[in-house]
């Protein structure tokens, strides 16, 4: 015999106890293996239908991607645009109703018409009785409504053939 063959040989039966053992686990362990087999194969099921719709999620994030590009091109081309051309809104007045600018409009009225009509006597009567404040104040926090109001429509003198 040749120290090759012999090497085989002690080899051979130096493993045969493992080997023994291994396949005695292995049939022992077959069931293990098994359950264990369609438990993974349970949780992969999602990611296998997932798996279907990938040229869908391809589309849907080039398109995402496009529309994040684009949307943000224009987001600072028109900021750019804003404060080249210096075109930044007025601020608008909040906080006031329309009854509000409504009263503080007649309030304004009343006086241009008070300071035409009256004189500097009556003015400082009138200014000092404190009744003639306690009404205006009423009549101005009074809800009015649409039905109290004139309109009043206005005359078209170069329409005079019709």
């Amino acid at each position: 015999m040749t120290w090759l063959s012999v090497l085989g040989s002690v080899l051979y039966y130096l493993s045969l106890p493992f080997k023994i053992i291994f396949d005695w686990l292995l049939v022992a362990l077959a069931p293990v293996l098994h359950l264990g087999h369609y438990l993974l194969s349970a949780f992969l099921f999602p990611l296998r239908i997932l798996a279907k719709f990938e040229t869908l999620y391809i589309y849907l994030g080039v398109a995402a991607v496009i529309g994040l590009l684009t949307g943000s091109i224009l987001h600072i081309s028109s900021s750019i645009l804003v404060s080249v051309f210096n075109l930044t809104p007025a601020p608008e007045e909040t906080g006031r109703s329309a009854a509000s600018v409504r009263a503080a409009r007649e309030k304004k009225k009343l006086e241009q018409a008070w300071q035409s009509s009256t004189t500097r006597t009556e003015r400082a009567k009138l200014k000092e009785d404190p009744s003639t404040e306690k009404k205006f104040s009423e009549w101005l926090e009074a809800d009015q409504g649409l039905l109290s109001q004139t309109i009043l429509e206005e005359d078209d003198d170069s329409e005079e053939g019709f």
